[in-house]
């Protein structure tokens, strides 16, 4: 897809991941709306972004009223939506032996999943209407990969994934086009990482936010269902198919304690 014109929908564009996919996609020629719950950062990213006629709508995509009133933004201002980047989501974990474990669940699920089928579902009469058209849902290589600390963010990145696949297949046919684009450890303002940055040897397994933007620009441009970023991450998937063994020991000593010493570190 040729981007020059295009209008580019991007939610939890305030800061890190969706800071970077708006940048380059304005960068592409696109036409970016972008979208997260801080104003000045919205306002100070469309005075920022190449090109003119960028938009910004102060949205929390846990809550359906604003995510309508982000889609009647977008059919207002431009008829039309070409691109849908679903990027919000945080994450927000306790033991489940810990009261309040339950409600943060349900938190992290309504922003990292039921805030992208909202979001999609909101979008979609303006993404059929402008077929052939994509939608790019921010997973996680936690949404193939249990991670031990974080089962609530484990849980919604594992239905973000499931989701979009099987919504890639009922939307293709009619020039919608689902992708779910799955990255490593990223530091951002929410995952600073910055004990995995200082590390001797884990530090080489970040990616950045940078790699993530290109590869949801090549899901877009290839029309791809899956793309994982960096692209080594595969290789995380084969132990837990092929020797579940060490994929549990792993989980178990290596994984968990890493989220859990980088969540905030």
């Amino acid at each position: 897809m040729d981007l020059t014109g295009k209008v580019c929908v991007v939610t939890g564009a305030s800061s890190g991941i969706g800071r970077q996919v708006a940048i380059d996609l304005a960068g592409d020629g696109a036409i970016v709306c972008a979208a997260a719950r801080r104003e000045p950062e919205l306002a100070a990213l469309v005075a920022e972004l190449a090109g003119s006629g960028h938009t910004y709508k102060v949205t929390d995509v846990s809550d359906k009223a604003q995510i309508e009133a982000l889609a009647e933004h977008v059919a207002t201002t431009y008829g039309r939506c070409d691109v849908l980047v679903n990027n919000a989501g945080f994450s927000k974990e306790r033991p489940l032996y810990e009261p309040g474990a339950v409600e943060d669940l349900e938190a992290v699920m309504a922003t990292n999943f039921f805030g992208v089928v909202h979001c999609t579902a909101a979008l979609l009469p303006l993404l059929l209407s402008s077929a052939p058209s994509h939608v790019v849902n921010v997973s996680s290589v936690a949404g193939r990969l249990a991670v031990g600390g974080a089962p609530a963010y484990t849980a919604s990145k594992f239905a973000v994934v499931g989701w979009s696949e099987a919504m890639h297949f009922q939307l293709r046919p009619k020039g919608v086009f689902v992708s779910t684009v799955e990255p490593g450890v990223i530091p951002t303002e929410g995952f600073p990482a910055r004990a995995i940055a200082r590390h001797p040897v884990l530090r080489f397994t970040l990616g950045s936010t940078k790699g993530v933007s290109r590869a949801i620009r090549s899901a877009i441009a290839g029309r791809k269902m899956q793309r994982v970023t960096p692209r080594w991450y595969y290789l995380l998937q084969i132990p837990r198919l092929l020797m579940p063994a060490i994929y549990k020991a792993a989980q178990q000593r290596v994984v968990g304690p890493i989220y859990k010493r980088n969540k905030g570190a």
